[in-house]
């Protein structure tokens, strides 16, 4: 009988260890989904801010603009880095669900960056919050609007969702007067005219 009695006492000590192990790891699961919808053609508006800088871009048919800035175009390629880069990253280890903790990973409304998507009926497809980690530049924090979840990303890709308007757009560059050009001049005679090369 004492034997069976340390036996169980044993045994009942292993699962108290399974338990709390088990516990612990729950707290930093490790998955990959995705961040933002799977079809980026459904996207309308793309929205981007912090505390200090607000951005909108609007599509229109295939082209993409800058709400709010009529002096300014597109910067080449600007728009596939963002879809073919910004747009896949996943979420992986999730890294805390206390709400307390979300300054600490820069996703609080007042120290995070925040990215909307809305359809063309002008529904909101997703609002995401993302920070930067001070000790893993590779990697980046995010978490869903209204979940308290905090995830590490797959890569770091907030430097692609900069809410600056120069930074998605440039002013156009002015069209250069083509040297040689010529222009006709009248010279009184009917019938007869000269050419003038203009950039003399």
């Amino acid at each position: 009988m004492g034997n069976l009695k340390w036996i169980a006492v044993a045994l009942g000590v292993l699962i108290a260890l399974y338990l709390v192990t088990q516990m612990q790891q729950s707290g930093l699961q490790t998955q990959s989904d995705a961040v933002f919808p799977e079809d980026p053609g459904k996207i309308q508006t793309i929205e981007l801010w912090t505390k200090d800088d607000t951005l909108k871009i609007e599509r229109s048919a295939e082209t993409w603009a800058i709400a709010g800035h009529d002096t300014l175009t597109m910067r080449p390629n600007r728009m596939d880095t963002f879809f073919d880069k910004a747009m896949k990253v996943k979420r992986e280890t999730l890294i805390s669900t206390n709400q307390e903790k979300w300054s600490k990973y820069s996703v609080d409304d007042s120290t995070g960056t925040h990215v909307k998507l809305w359809d063309a009926a002008g529904g909101e497809m997703i609002h995401v919050v993302f920070g930067r980690s001070t000790s893993d530049w590779s990697h980046n924090y995010v978490r869903a609007d209204g979940v308290d979840g905090v995830y590490l990303t797959s890569e770091s890709v907030m430097h692609m969702m900069y809410p600056r308007a120069t930074y998605w757009g440039e002013k156009p560059k002015p069209v250069e007067e083509a040297e040689g050009d010529s222009v006709a001049v009248e010279t009184g005679v009917e019938g007869v005219s000269a050419e003038v090369d203009a950039s003399k």
